[in-house]
């Protein structure tokens, strides 16, 4: 078995405004959600400085990179095994079976038609989560790991030669979506914190599964969630838009994935 590492993915017209800006191609994760957020929790607030509050990435040869490259080329053994087809259920956030994911681990059918104001909450902080994600990896313009040795990974960008549609690798979107999600649907349903949380972590994982992020990104991915997870609960609008999830979740019909 290789080694499998558990470590501590709008849009609104300035997004789109921003990613036409820079060098760096608009994600996977930027693309999936175009249209479809509303204004966030932090609106009207000065950003994030999420370029001081995370590391940049390992350098060359350090015992970090070292680690990384070492992780990466140990999922190599996993390649089409069961990690890396589970890892193919997560590649485009929110799509339908990365929402099943995430509705196993709740134990409710999280959907716009099943629950509509848990869904306005977690679009909403993906308002605040994508343009701090985006000034992080302009910042780092970080190679993809399958970029450096032609290597094979689970997206099928990949395998059609069209990756660069997926952005740049530092910090991991997915991971830190994962993982801001799971923080907040902790406060609405707190008696699943145990299931949300290893979901979290487990998007992360799957990057690595995946073998389309370094282990570092994925680290660094929770903490650009945390980041945004501090600065969007100390907000009226957050918490009430959680006592609304809340409702929802605890009126919810039991839920797990079709066999």
């Amino acid at each position: 078995m290789y080694l499998r590492l558990y470590l501590p993915s709008l849009l609104l017209a300035t997004t789109l405004a921003h990613a036409q800006q820079t060098s760096t191609p608009a994600s996977r994760l930027t693309q999936a959600l175009e249209g479809k957020t509303p204004a966030g929790y932090l609106a009207g607030q000065p950003p994030i400085d999420i370029v001081k509050l995370l590391p940049p990435p390992p350098a060359h040869d350090s015992p970090l990179e070292i680690a990384d490259r070492a992780v990466y080329a140990a999922a190599a053994l996993g390649i089409d095994g069961p990690a890396w087809k589970a890892a193919q259920t997560q590649l485009t956030p929110p799509n339908i079976q990365f929402m099943e994911t995430l509705s196993a681990a709740i134990g409710v059918k999280v959907s716009p038609q099943t629950t509509p104001a848990t869904i306005k909450l977690l679009y909403r902080l993906l308002a605040d989560f994508v343009p701090t994600m985006n000034a992080a990896k302009d910042a780092h313009k970080r190679p993809r790991p399958f970029t450096t040795d032609n290597g094979r990974a689970c997206d099928p960008l990949v395998a059609q030669g069209r990756a660069s549609l997926m952005g740049t690798s530092y910090p991991s979107g997915h991971s830190g979506l994962g993982w801001l999600w799971a923080l907040v649907l902790s406060d609405a349903a707190p008696a699943k914190k145990e299931p949300l949380r290893a979901w979290g972590i487990e998007v992360g994982q799957h990057r690595l599964d995946c073998r389309v992020h370094w282990a570092s990104d994925v680290a660094a991915g929770r903490i650009l969630a945390i980041a945004v997870y501090d600065r969007v609960a100390a907000t009226p609008a957050y918490r009430e838009d959680v006592k609304a999830a809340a409702a929802e979740i605890n009126s919810g019909t039991v839920y797990s994935i079709p066999n």
